[in-house]
């Protein structure tokens, strides 16, 4: 049994919306821009744990970046997003996020090496414990 949750939950698609429409497409945003915008879109705040899983995810597949204080969505899942919106026109009944995430295998390594190296750095739990006390 992995200790990793290798399976996409509804969360990190919410995660990757968020940071579709808090970055625009381009550049970076604060983790507060992203939950403030899960927040708008569905109502909810995502758990520290879902939080901290979806970017494991998300980093290790190579779709989310991080830079300096920001998280940013990275050419290569800009690409693949375009192209799977450009194909949802063929009455697909899932979004294009969910497709592009069902077609994107995890792996352990994956997101071990992404939580170690990339999130390791990142303030995450300092970042959320700002948003809840200034917006939970």
């Amino acid at each position: 049994m992995s200790k990793y949750n290798l399976n996409w939950q509804t969360t990190d698609e919410q995660l990757l919306d968020a940071l579709l429409l808090a970055t625009g497409g381009e550049g970076g945003a604060t983790l507060q821009d992203v939950l403030l915008m899960i927040d708008a879109l569905d109502g909810d705040v995502l758990a520290l744990q879902d939080l901290e899983q979806g970017l494991e995810k998300l980093v290790s597949v190579g779709f989310v970046l991080v830079q300096k204080n920001k998280l940013a969505l990275t050419e290569q899942f800009l690409a693949n997003y375009e192209e799977a919106t450009l194909n949802s026109a063929e009455e697909a009944p899932e979004s294009p996020l969910q497709k592009l995430l069902s077609q994107t295998s995890l792996t352990e390594a994956g997101i071990q090496q992404a939580r170690n190296e990339t999130l390791k750095k990142y303030k995450l739990k300092s970042y959320y414990q700002q948003y809840l006390e200034q917006f939970g």
